[in-house]
């Protein structure tokens, strides 16, 4: 019924219901999508970014590295980086879940503002933004791949607005999207912000083509060319859309890097493995998969074919590479509420067959119980996650880098690929000799780092050759497990314990390197000609090696730096690590 027709106060208490709803619904979902564990990456993406907001220009070569001094750095994430950089210093740490859930905020917000233009209900809106940011949550880390997603999102709710309702086989419908294909020229500026922002941009431009390429190709099927200029027009958006990622400090050189770097098999790197289908993890996926098949079983929602091919792409990358998961899962969140409608439209028309109005009276009065306690529980959910983001000291070296801080160890630092970008901001932020050091190879990985070299310490790390479980380029040297000890020959190695074949491997040259600290998670080995020769200037006393196991367990707020006793200073005082959580003395 049209709105003009009813009661002002009836209006009025209809617009209020759908405020709570999109609220409830909305806080319901980030609550389902938020964490705030540290990310290893994190340290490393927030000093780059302070480093060109500092310096006014983007590094073009590998910074923090000994091993890779003067490779050529093409940095994709430039704009996340200057965010993430620009949040924590000017909100502090605080200001990075704040951030992030802002960000979660505005991709949820677009799905459902998209759905509901379409005509869908609360009901199937809540059921797809729950499902979603379940899938998403895999991988919703503070990470530039968070700007893909919010990309991403933006790309399909232009689509959703230019095609709704569009079929190849109606007229009306195709002269309607023709006057709303306007819209889709900030499909360009998007695409430049997408490709100066994360590399999922790749994918972005591999969706775009496809979605606006098999439209075309299906009105061209279906009406010849007597909607040519509807061709022509989304295929001036397409081509423009693609040239704008060239916009960007690297030029031509972004793509040829991206094509470059998509053609390396990552089996050492766990999100570019398969997707884990029976463990409990995946039953969030399974729940996915089953509603939107559960939707495409009614006959009017198979008609789009465009969007159900994309889906099908989407669901076999997501598979094989369970980082391609989010993408998939925020496809359908835009693509399938409508259709799930179908499927709530069905269940209601069988309820009120039966009893109309008891089953009205007590759903109503259900759904405002429910709705209540879904946003009371959210929040009690989300509220503790907003204060800062925890480091896990049982996967950070959090206690041995307060040892080298405290004992002044710096140098050129063998760090264990996880833990270099936080060993990067432990020296960023150190006084003296300790900000001069650098560590092997960082979570860049291709970016700045040849692979022969990383596939040097990626030896002395997985200890195996294994087509199966890593990659080794063909310009790499012979498989050798010791080699990144004399590799530029480092002054220190820092290795996790648990189940490290590295550990093995410096343990078989106890000869040149010795024991200086170790804890339940981490040792730190030093260079004995450097640290065990009393002639040497950085000798250590056997009596300052700290060996032992003493338990790593709890959390620390980022950025979980060390800390020097008695120093009052401000900066000092505002640091987000204290000695009390730490356990090796």
């Amino acid at each position: 019924m049209n709105s003009e027709l009813l009661p002002r106060s009836t209006t009025s208490q209809n617009r209020r219901s759908a405020v709570f709803s999109f609220v409830v619904i909305l806080i319901a979902g980030l609550a389902t999508i938020t964490t705030n564990c540290a990310d290893p990456d994190l340290w490393g993406h927030v000093q780059y970014g302070r480093e060109v907001i500092r310096d006014g220009v983007l590094p073009r070569t590998a910074t923090w590295t000994y091993a890779a001094e003067g490779a050529p750095w093409v940095n994709h994430e430039n704009i996340a980086e200057l965010l993430l950089a620009w949040t924590v210093d000017t909100f502090g740490p605080s200001g990075l879940p704040w951030m992030k859930l802002t960000i979660a905020a505005m991709i949820l917000s677009l799905l459902m503002m998209s759905a509901r233009k379409a005509g869908t209900g609360w009901l199937a809106i809540g059921v797809m933004v729950v499902l979603v940011a379940a899938n998403v949550q895999f991988h919703w880390h503070f990470r530039p791949q968070i700007l893909t997603y919010l990309s991403l999102a933006g790309m399909l709710a232009l689509w959703q607005h230019a095609f709704n309702d569009f079929r190849v086989d109606d007229e009306e419908s195709v002269r309607a999207s023709t006057r709303r294909l306007k819209w889709l020229w900030l499909m360009p500026p998007l695409m430049c912000f997408w490709a100066n922002s994360h590399g999922g941009f790749a994918a972005g431009v591999a969706i775009l083509a496809a979605y606006h390429g098999l439209i075309c190709l299906m009105l061209v099927v279906k009406s010849g060319l007597r909607h040519r200029s509807f061709v022509v027009h989304l295929s001036l958006i397409t081509i423009t859309s693609v040239a704008a990622t060239l916009v960007n400090p690297y030029g031509v050189g972004l793509w040829k890097f991206m094509l470059s770097a998509l053609k390396l098999p990552r089996p050492e790197i766990a999100d570019w493995g398969p997707l884990e289908l029976w463990n409990n993890e995946a039953i969030r996926f399974w729940c996915l998969i089953g509603v939107s098949a559960l939707s495409l079983c009614f006959r009017e929602n198979r008609r789009n074919l465009p969007q159900l091919a994309i889906m099908g792409l989407l669901l076999w990358q997501g598979m094989s590479h369970c980082r391609h998961l989010s993408i998939f899962s925020i496809v359908c969140g835009f693509w399938m509420p409508g259709r799930l409608q179908s499927v709530v439209n069905s269940v209601e028309n069988t309820l009120n067959r039966l009893q109309p109005e008891r089953v009205g009276r007590g759903f109503g009065r259900l759904s405002s119980v429910a709705c209540g306690l879904i946003l009371l529980i959210s929040l009690v959910k989300l509220a503790p996650m907003m204060t800062e983001v925890e480091v896990d000291r049982t996967e950070y070296p959090v206690s041995a880098m307060q040892y080298m801080h405290d004992q002044n160890l710096h140098g050129k630092v063998l760090v264990t690929f996880n833990w270099a970008q936080y060993a990067i901001g432990c020296f960023a932020e150190a006084e003296g000799s300790m900000s001069q050091s650098r560590v092997g190879v960082d979570g860049r990985f291709e970016t700045c780092y040849p692979r022969e070299i990383t596939d040097i310490c990626f030896d002395f790390w997985l200890g195996t050759n294994n087509p199966a479980q890593r990659y080794r380029s063909p310009k790499a040297p012979a498989f050798d497990t010791s080699r990144a000890l004399e590799f530029h020959q480092p002054d220190l190695v820092l290795i996790a314990r648990e189940q490290n074949p590295s550990v093995r491997v410096i343990e078989q040259h106890r000869d040149e390197w010795s024991l200086l600290y170790q804890d339940s998670i981490a040792q730190l080995w030093g260079r004995s000609s450097k640290y065990c020769d009393t002639n040497s200037p950085d000798f250590i006393a056997p009596d300052d090696y700290l060996v032992n196991d003493a338990d790593q367990r709890g959390t620390v707020p980022w950025p979980a730096l060390p800390v020097s006793q008695g120093d009052g200073s401000p900066v000092q005082q505002t640091r987000q690590s204290a000695r009390q959580y730490l356990s090796f003395r």
